[in-house]
């Protein structure tokens, strides 16, 4: 009995790492990473949280394009005095996107996200290489070759909100 429990969770835990496994072809992690691909208008709500003493809401543009043989993509988005550079691109060797955000104000952060075909939708984990016990994802939903619809929540280890945001990308 005890052998058919063990072969029975242990057959599980591998189809279930299996399900969850995303191993992309070279074709199909170009088809993701060019959902990014082109000129967006965005449209940007920034909650009042930790981070955020008020609420408030900006706009801007974000210039997307494939570069490096088509293996990563190149985000710039401009709002008001900031610019940001984003690079994105899909490792074959852990099976997951890596996301690269650098900021003007001279900080960066990285991101590891899943895509999920189904729900047409990229979620990424913030990785914390402060230790300081800071989760955070991002979910990108493709609502259609034109809109992208982005929620950002970023939490300290006692669970308060440092910082949530909305976001719209809509193609120009």
């Amino acid at each position: 009995m005890k052998k058919i429990i063990f072969i029975l969770t242990t057959i599980s835990v591998f189809v279930t790492g299996f399900i969850n496994a995303q191993q992309l072809s070279k074709n199909e992690s170009f088809d993701v990473l060019s959902k990014w691909e082109g000129k967006w208008k965005n449209s940007v709500i920034f909650e009042e949280s930790v981070w955020v003493s008020e609420s408030f809401e900006t706009r801007g543009i974000t210039d997307s394009k494939l570069i490096l043989s088509n293996n990563y993509i190149e985000m710039m988005t401009y709002s008001g005095n900031e610019t940001n550079k984003s690079i994105i691109s899909y490792d074959e060797n852990s099976n997951q996107f890596n996301r690269w955000e650098f900021k003007s104000d001279g900080t960066n952060s990285f991101w590891t996200g899943k895509w999920n075909q189904r729900k047409n939708t990229m979620i990424w984990s913030y990785i914390d290489f402060s230790s300081n016990g800071i989760s955070g994802e991002i979910i990108e939903s493709f609502k259609s070759d034109g809109n992208i619809n982005v929620n950002v929540v970023m939490e300290d280890k006692s669970g308060d909100e440092l910082l949530q945001i909305f976001s719209r990308l809509n193609k120009i």
